[in-house]
């Protein structure tokens, strides 16, 4: 069977929001670091003053992958990143309805 000629389709990489590796390791570290809830903002000032600054559409995407991967969790007073969980419950968090 030969090989699919079409591209795969993209599910996170946008035109202009193309996280890096790098990118996405500093973010989960903000995260992990906060000691609550952290908003977008304080994320960006966070990776500013580490000497990585991101856009804002690279860092929704990063947060897209990372919620998708059961690794951040987002409510009213911000996101907060979520330890390691039992698979039934990363199954729900990855399935569940986005509010």
């Amino acid at each position: 069977m030969a090989p699919s000629a079409r591209s795969p389709r993209l599910r996170y990489a946008k035109p202009g929001a193309n996280p890096t590796l790098e990118t996405i390791e500093y973010v989960l570290s903000a995260l992990q670091k906060s000691d609550g809830p952290i908003s977008r903002n304080r994320i960006l000032a966070t990776l500013a003053r580490w000497g990585h600054s991101t856009t804002r559409p690279s860092l929704n995407a990063a947060l897209a992958f990372l919620g998708d991967e059961g690794m951040v969790a987002e409510g009213s007073k911000g996101l907060v990143w979520v330890p390691e969980a039992s698979p039934p419950l990363a199954e729900a968090i990855r399935k569940g309805s986005r509010l």
